[in-house]
């Protein structure tokens, strides 16, 4: 699938989805959610997520279907938690251990009454951080009505976000 992230001209950005079978999905998002799905995208495909946010669109599942009273899977409510914290952690100083990191992730999920989870690794963390600064810096670079493309799953060394100019 091709995540497609557009910088909004003369309103908001758009998050397009289009799948390998041709079908796409697209919706308006807020300012904040750009680096959000970026975040989403890096956590999915270093942790091997298949089910959770892009992974669900990939199968089929439209934007408009990740509504509040939707029942999400467990992996999808799973990196949610991983990527609020990772959200998180961009308003801080420095980066989180791990053990900081997993304590939080954790501290979510029971407040969701969701069980345990395998516990993220240093190398894990570092290479989401490293794709979502990646990313970021692209999307921050990005023309408005320009559209940064990134490939879902990424590939393993994270392959370059496509940006190009819209007409």
């Amino acid at each position: 699938m091709m995540i497609q992230l557009r910088k909004g001209r003369d309103g908001p950005a758009t998050l397009a989805c289009v799948r390998a079978d041709g079908t796409r999905t697209w919706s308006k998002v807020h300012p904040f959610f750009p680096v959000h799905d970026l975040t989403h995208c890096a956590v999915e495909s270093v942790l091997g997520f298949r089910d959770a946010f892009f992974g669900l669109v990939a199968s089929g599942w439209s934007l408009d279907d990740f509504a509040p009273r939707v029942p999400l899977p467990n992996e999808a409510r799973l990196a949610e938690c991983i990527v609020g914290v990772f959200d998180l952690e961009r308003a801080q100083p420095a980066p989180y251990s791990a053990a900081q990191f997993n304590e939080m992730v954790s501290a979510s999920l029971q407040g969701q009454g969701l069980g345990t989870f395998r516990h993220i690794t240093d190398p894990e963390l570092t290479r989401v951080r490293e794709l979502r600064s990646q990313w970021s810096r692209s999307w921050a670079a990005l023309e408005l009505g320009g559209t940064l493309e990134i490939p879902f799953p990424a590939p393993p060394d994270g392959g370059s976000a496509a940006a190009r100019r819209s007409a």
